[in-house]
């Protein structure tokens, strides 16, 4: 009993001996870590992103369709200091380093004399080629170094902004850089996003091949034409600032192929600078903007008519003289009076109760069939990020406050994209296309392992029935309400629309409208489809007036070139070129794509 005492003091000793001989060994590594090595932290942290030449993880180029370099990666060299750990003078070191970062020596010495800090940038993005000369003044010079980063680079700025996007750091963004981001990624980070989703049992096919280890990128090849988005970015910004309306679109088709050859939105924001940005010019509108589209919906109406051989255009309408009242008690009225047109007429001065008899005589249920079969309700599955689908919530819940407004395009909410693909299965031959804005996808030596082909999605229209309404929206631009879209030289199908915007929670109108006129040419061989939308504008009361020009200024621009580009033949394929006719669509194969969009 006597003896516990002195062992529980020979125990506890033992413990203090143990404590100690283990602080001694902790006190020692760390002094190791940061005394001993003389790689500063961003050092360590350069080394694992360098190989001894040069940094190989490198992303994928955007191209538009004939090449030209819309996106690109670089490297990016970024010189720092430790001031407290700096073992040169600094008047020295500021004199070695000013010609190489091409710094003036009283801004670095002020920089190196900072002895507060133990990390001050010197210089950010320093030409890459002068790595070799900073690696070389590093090794006389203790507390200098520095650091290689990917950066992304936009060679046109804003043009096509909406389009091309960006993605940050987090994996999320817009535009192609966020919706093609698995593609784009360079070949070692595809196969680790592939085993960390095997990993989750959620296999994915990234078109990595197991002999391909190049660590580059694959390139994304665009429909767009770099001219042609040019000319539709710049004729939109100029209409918008005339009719002081804060944003608009303007989508320009392939009619053939769908192939989107533009798509401009304004505001816009130049890509090199997006931080700085505000988040109201990122959107792209002619995916993203729902809207009610007014008039130009009648052709949806009208071209059900024919097809169901209900009537022939010329089929006669009692238009009521300019007013109407409907069996809820509500007065539906015309711009101006109108007796009896025919359905051609009812299209051409775009009566609204011509288009409210038409509906009741198709039946909303039959109606209700060809919205839906347009593509209206659902997204068109282009390939980008964030499409609306729109609401055919009027449509679903017929009463005859719906056959008041959807016969002419009120009570419903489209996108352009959807508004112009309509028009485009007319342009077509009745046959509705899915729109598509990537051509192909390569690999780093210009190897194409995916080309996107044209997709039929279903015959909605009767050939011939395609031509009746293709003769009906001759005669809107050439003796209707688009006249100031005519293009010399060309016959264009086009309608115009002008619809009210709903007030919020849609309890009545606001007195503010969109104006959007949508059109195709030539005629008889139609090669491009053009819708343009202005949101608000001020100071004219009809689209034909507002919107009217700006189609004839991109059409006439965009006819041009096409010409002189002998660019006809691609974007009018033989029918052995569509894949066969699907009825379903899925947005492009981005993990990070969840949804329907906003």
């Amino acid at each position: 009993m006597k003896n516990k005492p002195h062992l529980s003091i020979r125990r506890l000793v033992f413990v203090l001996i143990v404590m100690q001989v283990g602080f001694l060994l902790l006190v020692g590594k760390l002094f190791k870590l940061q005394i001993s090595n003389e790689a500063t932290p961003e050092e360590t942290a350069e080394r694992t992103w360098l190989s001894p030449k040069i940094a190989t993880i490198k992303r994928g180029k955007i191209l538009d369709r004939d090449g030209n370099i819309l996106a690109l990666s670089r490297h990016s060299l970024s010189v720092y200091a430790d001031p407290q750990y700096l073992r040169a003078h600094p008047a020295d070191v500021a004199r070695e380093l000013a010609p190489v970062l091409d710094i003036p020596e009283s801004q670095l010495l002020k920089q190196l004399e900072r002895k507060d800090k133990q990390f001050v940038w010197l210089k950010r993005d320093v030409d890459y080629e002068r790595i070799d000369e900073i690696r070389s003044i590093q090794k006389d010079i203790r507390g200098i170094g520095h650091k290689v980063e990917q950066k992304r680079i936009y060679p046109k700025g804003a043009l096509a902004a909406q389009v091309i996007g960006h993605i940050n750091d987090q994996n999320m963004g817009e535009g192609i850089e966020f919706q093609y981001n698995n593609y784009l990624l360079s070949a070692k980070e595809r196969h680790a996003l592939q085993r960390a989703a095997a990993a989750r049992n959620e296999p994915i096919n990234l078109l990595t091949r197991r002999d391909f280890t190049d660590d580059y990128g694959y390139s994304i090849v665009l429909t767009l034409d770099e001219y042609i988005q040019d000319v539709a970015e710049k004729e939109l910004a100029a209409a918008c600032q005339e009719w002081n309306a804060p944003r608009g679109t303007v989508i320009v088709m392939a009619s053939q192929t769908a192939e989107i050859l533009a798509l401009a939105s304004y505001p816009t924001y130049n890509l090199n600078a997006y931080t700085d940005s505000s988040e109201a010019a990122k959107r792209n509108l002619g995916i993203w903007f729902a809207y009610e589209p007014g008039s130009t919906f009648k052709i949806v109406a009208a071209s059900a008519m024919l097809n169901e051989g209900i009537m022939t255009p010329e089929s006669m309408v009692f238009c009521e003289n300019g007013r109407y009242r409907l069996s809820n008690g509500r007065v539906i009225r015309d711009v101006s009076p109108k007796g009896w047109l025919t359905l051609d007429e009812v299209v051409q001065k775009s009566s609204n109760i011509g288009m409210i008899k038409i509906v009741t005589q198709l039946g909303h249920q039959v109606f209700g069939d060809y919205i839906k079969q347009y593509g209206f309700g659902k997204p068109t599955g282009v390939d980008l990020p964030y499409e609306h689908r729109g609401s055919l919530y009027a449509v679903q819940r017929w009463d005859a406050d719906s056959l008041g407004s959807v016969p002419f395009g009120q009570g419903i909410m489209v996108t352009p994209l959807q508004m112009l693909n309509a028009l485009n299965t007319i342009a077509n031959g009745g046959k509705l296309l899915h729109p598509h804005i990537v051509s192909e996808i390569r690999d780093s030596t210009g190897q194409v392992i995916k080309k996107v082909y044209p997709i039929e999605v279903r015959q909605v229209l009767k050939p011939h029935i395609a031509k009746q309404m293709t003769e009906i929206l001759v005669g809107v631009v050439e003796e209707g309400s688009g006249r100031r879209a005519r293009v010399e030289g060309y016959r264009v199908a086009g309608k115009t629309g002008t619809a009210q915007k709903a007030e919020e929670g849609g309890r009545g109108y606001l007195g503010k409208e969109i104006m959007s006129f949508m059109g195709f040419l030539p005629a008889e061989h139609p090669r491009l489809s053009i819708i343009v939308m202005l949101d608000e504008p001020t100071g004219a009361r009809f689209s034909g007036r507002v919107v009217g020009p700006t189609f004839q200024k991109i059409a006439t621009q965009a006819m041009q070139y096409l010409k002189q580009t002998e660019f006809f033949g691609p974007l009018q394929p033989e029918p052995s070129q569509f894949t066969p006719v699907v009825t379903e669509q899925t947005p492009t194969d981005n993990l990070a794509v969840k949804g329907e969009g906003l």
